[in-house]
């Protein structure tokens, strides 16, 4: 479980610090840095567990490496002019019943694109929020010391400046390194989904041991049959789910083409059955969240974007009952970004009597950077507190629309 975060130099969080309870959402107009909160708790998990700093890079975060560090007012171009740019993203994460807390800090050579493990540092806590003991990896001069149980006065040392951190080396593992494995193998449960139904989930796909649908939904057919397989029970809440938020959709279906020995979502939608290379994308969204939802082979925290999308408002409700029973009710750390005030309200409403384990985030972005702004616990109906309603309003398209939508001009 992530519990806080504190991101320096990461893209638009220049200096953010945000804590995180069991089910956050993260609302504010379009480019105002929300994604940017998922892709730092992405890119600190990746950065223990990835085999390089460049693995960890890779195509699930937005942009060139060298873009994920923030710009100056001279933008990309200032980058290429300097001799080196550098992050640091600062973790609490609860482990196997203990919070650690994990920081790295990477260093970008511009003119080489070379990445490098400047510092990076890992200690149990106290319930106090203060190390315990001694640090299981620190920084004393140039070099990492990395500790180990039955030797803590002798620890292993390595140079700072490898292209991987001491978290991910699989070499530190076991009773020995007890620590490190905890909170690598807490990363290696994370999943960050940028559902892609226009592409990755309509694409046939064979059968395959998956135990997720893909941080693009690219999986979702061997997933699906791998779960009818195996869990017919979850298999079939699968269907129950969406047929309750889509009404037309009487039966979801996958089926395996013999001669191609591939994998096709079949829809049945009002008597007839449509192809995964034909369903709304809206439909296909709703599917992979139920997916994700009753998925009895993940645990770890869940982070994705705008479940509105492609869904009418009157749906909503449905999908935020969804997602508040996977936090609340299953016990799994939820994040969500959203720009629907209807959607954050039907999150309010549903969550009223544990208050405690959600937090609700207006997210702003000025020339500083990203902003992060708490609710007050005792907001009521969401569309009277002027506050909130500033928050979630934007001189762009998007503010727009949801006024529109407020005021009921919109309809199916």
């Amino acid at each position: 479980m992530l519990r806080r975060l504190h991101a320096k130099g990461f893209k638009s969080l220049v200096d953010l610090e945000i804590e995180f309870p069991l089910l956050t959402v993260l609302f504010g107009p379009n480019a105002s840095g929300k994604s940017n909160i998922i892709e730092a708790a992405q890119t600190i998990s990746r950065c223990g567990t990835a085999r390089t700093l460049s693995d960890a890079f890779d195509q699930s975060i937005r942009g060139y490496p060298l873009e994920a560090f923030s710009f100056g007012p001279d933008g990309l171009a200032g980058h290429l002019r300097r001799g080196a740019v550098e992050m640091e993203l600062d973790a609490v994460v609860g482990a196997q019943g203990d919070d650690y807390r994990y920081r790295v800090c990477v260093q970008a050579e511009p003119g080489t694109g070379d990445l490098a493990t400047k510092d990076e540092y890992l200690a149990r806590l106290t319930r106090q929020g203060d190390p315990w003991g001694r640090p299981v990896i620190e920084r004393v001069e140039n070099r990492l010391r990395i500790r180990r149980k039955s030797k803590p006065a002798h620890p292993r040392e390595e140079p700072t400046g490898g292209n991987h951190t001491m978290l991910s080396d699989l070499r530190l593992a076991g009773p020995e390194y007890a620590a490190i494995e905890r909170c690598r193998r807490e990363f290696e449960e994370w999943r960050v989904y940028y559902l892609d139904p226009r592409v990755a989930m309509r694409a046939a796909r064979p059968p395959a041991g998956v135990r997720d649908i893909g941080a693009l939904g690219e999986d979702i057919a061997p997933f699906l049959h791998r779960l009818r397989s195996d869990e017919p029970k979850r298999y079939a809440a699968v269907s129950r789910t969406l047929r309750s938020i889509i009404p037309s959709v009487d039966a979801v279906n996958v089926d395996l083409d013999e001669r191609r020995a591939t994998l096709d979502i079949q829809i049945i939608q009002d008597g007839c059955s449509y192809s995964s290379r034909v369903i709304s994308e809206g439909t296909l969204r709703v599917l992979a969240l139920c997916s994700i939802c009753t998925n009895p082979w993940a645990s770890g925290l869940v982070a994705f974007e705008e479940p509105e999308n492609g869904v009418h408002p009157r749906r909503l409700e449905l999908i935020a009952q969804m997602l508040v029973s996977l936090s609340l009710s299953q016990g799994r750390q939820v994040i969500v970004t959203t720009h629907s005030p209807l959607f954050c309200d039907a999150v309010l409403r549903l969550t009223r009597d544990r208050r405690e384990a959600v937090g609700l985030y207006a997210v702003r972005r000025d020339r500083e950077g990203t902003k992060v702004t708490p609710f007050a616990e005792e907001l009521g109906t969401l569309f009277v507190d002027t506050g909130l309603a500033d928050g979630l309003t934007s001189p762009a398209e998007d503010g727009l629309f949801q006024e529109m939508l407020l005021r009921g001009w919109l309809d199916e």
